[in-house]
């Protein structure tokens, strides 16, 4: 978590990222609360697009829960954050949340 929050473009990628696979199917609230905050704050795309991996990597197999999260991430200002919701909404067997 120290290392995403450098704001080091490389470092904070591969943070986001290993924060996701570690994380990976547990919805866990405060990691999914922590990691919009940050790719919300930096200017970094690489790490913003590495937070919404890794917000899909906590949500993994537990669609149902992330119903919340993904209209949030359909509503978000950020293109790449919205793009991210988009993408979850519409995985086979999943119904259609966000509207484009």
């Amino acid at each position: 978590k120290t290392a995403l929050f450098i704001d080091s473009a490389v470092a904070g990628e591969a943070a986001g990222y290993a924060i996701g696979l570690l994380m990976l199917g547990t919805n866990n609230e405060r990691a999914i609360q922590d990691l919009l905050a940050y790719a919300h704050d930096t200017q970094h795309e690489k790490i913003i697009r590495a937070c919404a991996i890794a917000l899909a990597l906590i949500v993994f197999k537990r669609e149902e829960e992330a119903e919340t999260l993904i209209q949030q991430l359909c509503l978000d200002k950020d293109p790449i954050l919205r793009h991210g919701g988009s993408a979850d909404a519409h995985v086979p067997g999943h119904h259609r949340l966000c509207q484009t």
